[in-house]
C-alpha cells in the first residue's frame, strides 16, 4: 500500500497546506536561531579568550606565548607591574602569578565588541584565587580588558589589562 495523498480534491489542498505549514515553521526557526548565533569572528575570539585562561590555570607558556601577538606592540599590564613586547611579556609569564594563581573568569559576563574584522574587545570578570601552603587561599575580583587581533595565523592577544591587580596570598 502506497502512501499517498488522497484523491479528494479539498483533502489533498488540506494535506499540501499542512505540508506547506510544517515546512515554512521549520525554516523560520532555522533563519531565526541564524540571526541568534553571533558572528563567526565573536566566537572565534571567545575562543581564543578560553584557550588564553585554560593555559594560564595549566602553567603553559608555550600556549600562552603562541595566543599572544608577536609584536613589540603587545602589552600586558597588572596593577603597578607591566610588560611591553613579546619578548618581555613571555619572559614576565613565570612571575605574574608563581605557580599559585588559578584564574577563574566570568563566561556569562563576557563582552566582545567587533571593531572591525581584525580587531575585538574583550571585558572579562575574573576572579583570581591565589594559594599557599602558609596561609587560606586568597580571592580577587578583577576586570580584565584584552583586545585581540586578527593575524595571518588567526586571533590573536595584543593587549591584556587586569585592573585592580590579582593579590599573592602571603
Amino acid at each position: 500500500m502506497k502512501n499517498r495523498i488522497p484523491d479528494n480534491p479539498g483533502l489533498r489542498k488540506f494535506a499540501y497546506a499542512a505540508i506547506l505549514t510544517v515546512a515554512l515553521a521549520s525554516s523560520a526557526a532555522s533563519i531565526a536561531r541564524a540571526d541568534a548565533d553571533p558572528p563567526k569572528a565573536w566566537q572565534d575570539v571567545r575562543a581564543l579568550v578560553v584557550r588564553f585562561n585554560d593555559a594560564q590555570n595549566s602553567q603553559n607558556s608555550g600556549v600562552l606565548s603562541a595566543l599572544l601577538l608577536d609584536s613589540p606592540d603587545l602589552n600586558w599590564s597588572s596593577g603597578v607591574s607591566s610588560a611591553r613586547g613579546h619578548e618581555a611579556v613571555v619572559a614576565q609569564l613565570p612571575f605574574l602569578y608563581g605557580g599559585t594563581m588559578t584564574v577563574l573568569p566570568d563566561y556569562g559576563a563576557l563582552t566582545i565588541d567587533l571593531l572591525s574584522p581584525t580587531a575585538a574587545d574583550v571585558t572579562m570578570p575574573t576572579q583570581f584565587r591565589s594559594e599557599s601552603l602558609l596561609s587560606d587561599a586568597v580571592m580577587t575580583t578583577t576586570v580584565v580588558r584584552e583586545h585581540a587581533v586578527k593575524t595571518a595565523d588567526g586571533w590573536r592577544l595584543s593587549s591584556i589589562d587586569t585592573q585592580p591587580a590579582p593579590l599573592r596570598a602571603p
